[in-house]
């Protein structure tokens, strides 16, 4: 299979109180630091970003990743979600993560990715301590299903509609910790 990845990371990040994707994790900004484990893995990630934010897209190019635009990112995570998966539609199945989740492991992403190839008409989901995580895996026979969704919800109703959801047990707590605030980050980093 031909197995992709779209991060989003289009959002405003209006309770994080500053552009969060370049908070400074030991050094490096965050969405670096995430993109950098999706590029240990797969050879094609896309990073969705607003129209010009030129500083954003070159850490997006020095992470040796496609930087995809999503004009209408304000309608909502739909909108991003949809521009990722247009982009990225010669492929079987994408693993569609988010830029403030930092701390997902690259062996968690390779498992995903391992998970949906032998299952490729699942939609598969980590899963830490009975908790559902993100990325995502999905298949191709969903991208137009991504595409159409609207609003800020996500995927949320594909997978609670589809039928086969594997739910993947990893031990990463990265798949539950998104860094919605500072004190997020504080809490996750120390």
């Amino acid at each position: 299979m031909k197995l992709g990845a779209v991060v989003l990371a289009a959002g405003a990040s209006q309770r994080f109180g500053c552009d969060k994707r370049f908070h400074d994790l030991d050094g490096e900004p965050m969405l670096s630091r995430t993109l950098a484990a999706y590029r240990a893995v797969f050879a094609e990630v896309a990073a969705v970003l607003r129209p010009g934010e030129a500083a954003a897209a070159e850490l997006v190019a020095a992470a040796r990743c496609r930087v995809v635009l999503a004009p209408d990112a304000a309608l909502g995570q739909s909108r991003s979600l949809a521009a990722g998966v247009a982009a990225m539609a010669g492929h079987d199945g994408l693993l569609i993560g988010l830029g403030d989740m930092p701390l997902v492991r690259p062996a968690t992403l390779r498992r995903l990715a391992t998970a949906l190839a032998a299952a490729p008409d699942h939609v598969v989901r980590p899963a830490c301590r009975g908790r559902a995580g993100n990325p995502i895996a999905f298949p191709a026979s969903l991208f137009d299903a991504l595409q159409r969704i609207e609003g800020d919800q996500g995927a949320r109703r594909i997978v609670a509609d589809h039928e086969r959801v594997l739910h993947l047990d990893v031990d990463d707590h990265g798949v539950l910790r998104d860094f919605d605030t500072p004190l997020s980050v504080r809490r996750a980093w120390v």
